[in-house]
């Protein structure tokens, strides 16, 4: 099991760590619009949609990345005083219904994916890009936010019950 976790938080480790460039692409990407449009009067076509679609794309795929690091928001207010049983009972009650949630980002997500996939779908914008590689990462993202989820809760109570460190 142990060797399972570890697989997971390195996959998630190293696909934030190469998620994490596309913060260059974006800035690059907004800089060069702000010269083209304030400097030359030239804005661009796609640089606006480029942006959105890097970024949304870059923020579902880093999800893993953000709970393997403890990234995500919570109610530090409440959770923070807890112990370390009750803060296990606390994430596996919080997990069943993170777990509707992922359920329906991972299905639909591939469901909405598949679909743009298979109508070759494009924005409609003038650009026109494909949009499909965001899409895909819906499921992609969220597979990887499960697993690692999964990962920390059964370490999480596997070291509040049972008394060892995992």
């Amino acid at each position: 099991m142990n060797i399972l976790f570890k697989i997971i938080d390195k996959v998630n480790d190293s696909f934030g760590n190469c998620i994490s460039y596309l913060n260059i692409v974006v800035v690059s990407i907004v800089c060069w619009e702000i010269i083209a449009r304030y400097v030359f009067d030239a804005p661009t076509v796609w640089a606006s949609e480029s942006m959105v679609l890097l970024s949304g794309g870059m923020y579902v795929l880093a999800g893993g990345y953000a709970q393997l690091h403890k990234r995500h928001v919570k109610i530090d207010l409440v959770y923070s005083h807890l112990g370390p049983k009750k803060k296990a009972i606390c994430d596996m009650v919080s997990y069943i219904f993170f777990c509707v949630f992922m359920y329906a980002l991972v299905i639909g997500g591939s469901t909405y994916a598949w679909e743009s996939i298979s109508l070759r779908e494009t924005t409609g914008t003038p650009w026109d890009p494909f949009i499909f590689p965001v899409k895909m990462a819906i499921p992609i993202g969220g597979a990887l936010i499960w697993f690692q989820m999964t990962a920390d809760l059964i370490r999480n109570v596997r070291s509040a019950f049972m008394r060892r460190e995992v």
